[in-house]
């Protein structure tokens, strides 16, 4: 029971330091000894965007990993019971300074970057062999299957355009305030999650429900192949640019060991005075050289907004293992934009309808 606790343990570290395609949620099984980890990542790019109208040249942060420092910890509680913490604290790797968070999942709770804070997770849990009971802040359930069937792990120029041109708000990645229940793993390859979030705001006003809403998960996972599908809904005042927000997708993923395939679908809908609904899709590929990696990621996005704007994005990445907890990759990447939108990488400006490339080239250091 020990050994089996500490692995989850280890599992829970791996998932969120950029395991691709877990297709299962981080949850925390029944509880035989107590410990307290110091864990984290240091990830440091050099980035290249080109555009029609101008490029760019940065020195930033998390191209492979997010960079971040953490501590977790579980107490034997007794008969299976613990009692556990995660925090975990983005950061910049170029200037040092933390990561912008938000405080109640609305635009007036977003955070400055330069203070170090647990703005990747904070919570407080308690796990049995019913599952497990997690408060704080946390990824949302809904995010999971678009980082889970990323090649790039949602970091850097590879990342899946359905992430990085989601408009799907505040909790599209990460919600605060949260209640979520996990299912315990042994239940036949099932998984799953339920959260409710709160955006904290004084009652009977306009913006009462502001930053409210729920998200869930549920998959099963067998051997080489795993599903998943998900949603989440919350609630916004509703005004020419914004309302009420839904997030639907599901993802699978393959392991055939020679390589890695996955696959997702996306739809996002901004239920403002004139709805906007976004769809997309991705596929990835990875191929284990040694031990080393080959990635490939396409992937689409687009909006019903006039013009139906859309951008279509490859990428290519190789990743060479110094060691376990040391790499360094490489990835480069194109944008198509089409009906007017003008998506640039790595901080390159385009005009609309043309096209953008990306290069990155960094280290990542695990500890």
């Amino acid at each position: 029971m020990k050994n089996a606790s500490l692995a989850a343990l280890v599992c829970g570290a791996l998932c969120a330091s950029g395991a691709a395609f877990a297709q299962s949620s981080q949850v925390q099984g029944p509880v035989a000894g107590s410990s307290v980890t110091l864990f984290g990542v240091a990830d440091a790019v050099v980035g290249y965007g080109s555009g029609s109208m101008a490029t760019k040249t940065q020195l930033y942060s998390s191209g492979n990993s997010a960079s971040r420092l953490g501590f977790r910890g579980i107490e034997d509680l007794g008969g299976g019971l613990g009692a556990g913490f995660w925090l975990e604290s983005g950061i910049s790797m170029d200037t040092g300074t933390g990561v912008a968070g938000n405080t109640n999942n609305q635009a007036s709770g977003a955070t400055t970057a330069d203070a170090m804070t647990y703005n990747r997770r904070a919570t407080v849990s308690l796990t049995d062999l019913w599952g497990e009971v997690r408060l704080g802040r946390d990824f949302t359930a809904h995010y999971r299957n678009r980082t889970d069937v990323d090649p790039f792990d949602n970091n850097g120029v590879g990342t899946i355009q359905p992430q990085a041109g989601s408009i799907a708000g505040p909790t599209s990645t990460r919600a605060s305030n949260m209640v979520g229940y996990f299912l315990p793993p042994g239940l036949g390859g099932f998984f799953g999650e339920v959260q409710y979030f709160m955006g904290e705001n004084l009652k009977d006003t306009p913006t009462s429900n502001d930053g409210t809403g729920f998200s869930g998960r549920v998959g099963w996972r067998s051997g080489p192949f795993g599903i998943a599908v998900a949603t989440g809904r919350t609630d916004y005042q509703q005004t020419a640019t914004n309302g009420d927000i839904r997030s639907t997708n599901v993802g699978a993923t393959y392991d055939f060991q020679i390589v890695k395939v996955s696959a997702g679908y996306y739809r996002d809908k901004v239920e403002s005075v004139q709805p906007v609904t976004a769809t997309g899709y991705a596929v990835g590929v990875i191929v284990p050289v040694s031990f080393d990696q080959i990635k490939f990621a396409w992937s689409r996005y687009g909006t019903d907004a006039l013009g139906d704007p859309a951008a279509r994005k490859l990428s290519l990445g190789y990743v060479y293992s110094f060691s376990k907890r040391s790499v360094a990759y490489a990835t480069y990447s194109h944008i198509s934009n089409s009906g007017g939108s003008a998506v640039g990488l790595n901080g390159a400006i385009t005009a609309p309808d043309r096209s953008s490339s990306g290069y990155d080239l960094g280290v990542r250091h695990s500890f």
